[in-house]
């Protein structure tokens, strides 16, 4: 099943937590419905929003009552149960958080703080690309440009 607006919409809704937040995840993990990536500690993160299988596949299933087989087919080949798991371990980690946005999207791809910090500026840039007009992102790259030439 394709990955919809509707389902980003829906998991946000359903799950409380900012829409803007999963559509800045999803272009900063850019993953794609279908396909797993394997990462340095040889863990997987599967769909669009790279939901870590090894992390979060047990955990869903006894929630749901599903085999686990099938929760992680549903991460991999359903971008609308991947950006609901998505949502949900945004919401974990909101609660972790203290309902801090910022911490707990950092923290929906590492609790580390070294690793945590690179990702959030991973999501400050897809924030922008998805969310600044073009002309702001302009402006302040000319700005950075006059400042970086002593001007």
């Amino acid at each position: 099943m394709p990955l919809t607006a509707a389902c980003i919409a829906v998991a946000a809704s359903m799950l409380q937590v900012p829409e803007p937040t999963l559509w800045t995840i999803l272009k900063a993990e850019g993953g794609r419905v279908g396909a797993c990536t394997t990462q340095a500690n040889g863990s997987h993160d599967c769909g669009p929003a790279q939901v870590n299988t090894e992390t979060w596949t047990p955990y869903l299933s006894q929630l749901l009552h599903r085999p686990q087989d099938s929760v992680h087919a549903a991460l991999r080949d359903d971008g609308c149960f991947n950006i609901w798991a998505a949502a949900y371990v945004l919401r974990v980690k909101l609660g972790e958080a203290r309902g801090d946005v910022w911490d707990a999207a950092g923290c929906y791809n590492s609790a580390t703080p070294v690793f945590k910090l690179a990702y959030q500026a991973r999501l400050a840039s897809a924030y922008d690309q998805l969310f600044r007009p073009a002309r702001a992102r302009r402006q302040d790259a000319h700005a950075v440009g006059r400042r970086d030439a002593g001007g």
